[in-house]
C-alpha cells in the first residue's frame, strides 16, 4: 500500500487516510481496487478512481470542514473496521469512533419487521413461478434482499455482500450453505428450501429478539 498512501499524501494534503475494504482486511486479490477515505485540509468532495502501480483506486476525498459540525455517520459505515493509514490530527480516529457509536445505537428489527420480511420472502418466491420476465426480476429481487433479511433477522448489521456473506459463513454455516445453493442452482426448490429456511428460524430469532429487548 506504500505508494498508493504516498500518492494520496502527496495528491490531496491528506490530513487522514481511512482504508477500508479488501486491501484493510488483507482479502485483497489481483482484482481489487484499493477503498479509502480521504481527509483533506481543504480539497473539495472528489472521487478519485486513477490506477497507482496498476491498482485502481476507489478513493473519496473530503476536506476537513466536512468534519466539524454534525456528521450523518449512516453515510460512513464502510469504515467500522477501518485501518487508519495516517491521522495527524486524530479527525480520522474520531470519524471511526463516531460510525461505532451509531452503529452501537441502531435500534434492532422488532418482530413484526422480522416477520414482516420473512413473508415478504415467501410472497417473491410464489411470485417468480411465473417465469415471465417480471417473475425472474422477482427472482433476483428475493435472493438480493434475503441476505439483508437474514441479517436484520439474526440481529446483525448489514455492511453489503462480502462481509455479510463472510459473517454468514461463520457464524450461521447451515444458512450459508442454502442461500449460496440459491445462489448458484438456478431452481425454484433451491429458493424454495432458502425461504423455508428463513420460516423455520423464524421463532429462535424472535426469542432472541425478545430475550434482548
Amino acid at each position: 500500500m506504500d505508494p498508493i498512501i504516498a500518492y494520496l499524501k502527496e495528491n490531496y494534503d491528506a490530513l487522514s487516510i481511512l482504508v477500508y475494504g479488501s486491501f484493510a482486511d488483507g482479502s485483497h486479490s489481483a482484482n481489487s481496487d484499493f477503498d479509502a477515505l480521504v481527509i483533506s485540509e481543504s480539497h473539495p468532495p472528489f472521487h478519485d478512481v486513477s490506477f497507482v502501480n496498476g491498482i485502481q483506486l476507489d478513493v473519496f476525498v473530503y476536506p476537513r470542514s466536512c468534519f466539524e459540525a454534525d456528521v450523518n455517520y449512516e453515510n460512513f459505515i464502510q469504515l467500522f473496521d477501518c485501518r487508519i493509514a495516517a491521522d495527524t490530527e486524530d479527525i480520522g480516529r474520531k470519524l471511526k469512533d463516531g460510525v461505532l457509536s451509531y452503529l452501537a445505537g441502531l435500534p434492532k428489527k422488532s418482530p413484526e419487521e422480522i416477520r414482516s420480511d420473512t413473508a415478504w420472502c415467501r410472497k417473491m418466491l410464489l411470485r417468480t413461478r411465473r417465469g415471465d420476465a417480471e417473475g425472474m426480476f422477482r427472482w433476483h429481487w428475493l435472493l438480493v434482499d434475503s441476505l439483508e433479511i437474514f441479517c436484520g433477522m439474526a440481529g446483525h448489521p448489514y455492511f453489503g455482500p462480502k462481509k455479510s456473506l463472510r459473517w454468514m459463513k461463520q457464524e450461521h454455516p447451515e444458512a450459508y450453505t442454502l442461500y449460496t445453493d440459491a445462489l448458484t442452482h438456478f431452481e425454484f426448490q433451491a429458493a424454495e428450501r432458502w425461504v423455508d429456511f428463513l420460516e423455520q428460524s423464524l421463532d429462535s430469532f424472535l426469542r432472541i429478539c425478545e430475550k434482548n429487548a
